[in-house]
């Protein structure tokens, strides 16, 4: 499958790892050797919340992993955009699997949404569906999510939003079961699609959309070359400069 030459978006999510902050300089340190050789890719890592001020790199952008609904008051524990934005993370990413499944839902997801555009945090939603059927009643679910967290959201800032597919039923799963480059590429089609019903087919289309299932430094390369995604959202590999550096490298030889 021919795929024209893009700048892509590669992002890790440490979710919550490392242990301690030197872990996170050392990886984050590794990380960014590799960004700065192969600077035709944008790098966005996203740490631990307590990391954020301590990690800075010229090749690499911060994201947080995710921020509260509300922009602030008495809600112990929760830390708000522009907390966020103020402690150097220029990316959030909201709506993630994991989060879903601990109780946000597309109402929720929609409010985090407006707060970190309005912060001026760029936003990588996640979407996915939690298991797929021969009746494809799963199309229904990805876009009544898509519908659910942006159709309400500021018109003007669809570009600084980027989605992210995420198969819930294959995260965790071996990497030789992921989805196929073919059934990716259709995925992505079909999420602009659902996109264009709020924002019109002109904006839908440059609306970036990332790959987030199981994805390790061997099937990577093939979603990169055939599923005409516009990048990846790398789990546990991201803690890996090695094997995140190699999808990096081969992100930039086609870029």
């Amino acid at each position: 499958m021919f795929q024209s030459k893009k700048k892509f978006t590669i992002i890790g999510n440490w979710k919550m790892n490392p242990d301690t902050i030197e872990e996170a300089k050392s990886i984050f340190s590794a990380i960014s050797r590799q960004a700065t050789k192969n600077s035709k890719v944008m790098v966005v890592i996203a740490p631990p919340a307590p990391f954020i001020p301590v990690l800075s790199g010229k090749k690499i952008h911060i994201s947080a992993q995710d921020v509260a609904g509300e922009p602030h008051g008495a809600y112990t524990g929760s830390v708000g955009a522009r907390q966020m934005r103020s402690a150097g993370a220029e990316y959030v990413i909201i709506g993630h699997s994991e989060r879903r499944a601990a109780g946000d839902d597309d109402k929720i997801i929609a409010k985090k949404i407006a707060e970190s555009l309005s912060a001026g945090l760029r936003v990588i939603l996640c979407i996915g569906e939690k298991e797929r059927d021969n009746h494809a009643h799963y199309l229904h679910e990805v876009r009544e999510q898509i519908i659910g967290a942006l159709s309400r959201q500021d018109k003007k800032k669809i570009q600084w939003i980027t989605i992210a597919y995420e198969p819930v039923w294959e995260i965790g799963q071996s990497f030789d079961l992921a989805l196929a480059p073919a059934l990716i590429h259709e995925m992505a089609i079909y999420i602009k699609k659902s996109a264009a019903e709020i924002f019109g087919k002109k904006q839908a289309l440059r609306l970036p959309v990332l790959y987030g299932g199981s994805l390790n430094s061997e099937n990577a390369t093939a979603i990169l070359r055939d599923a005409c995604v516009d990048g990846l959202l790398v789990g546990r590999q991201s803690l890996d400069p090695l094997a995140f550096g190699k999808i990096i490298e081969y992100a930039n030889n086609l870029s």
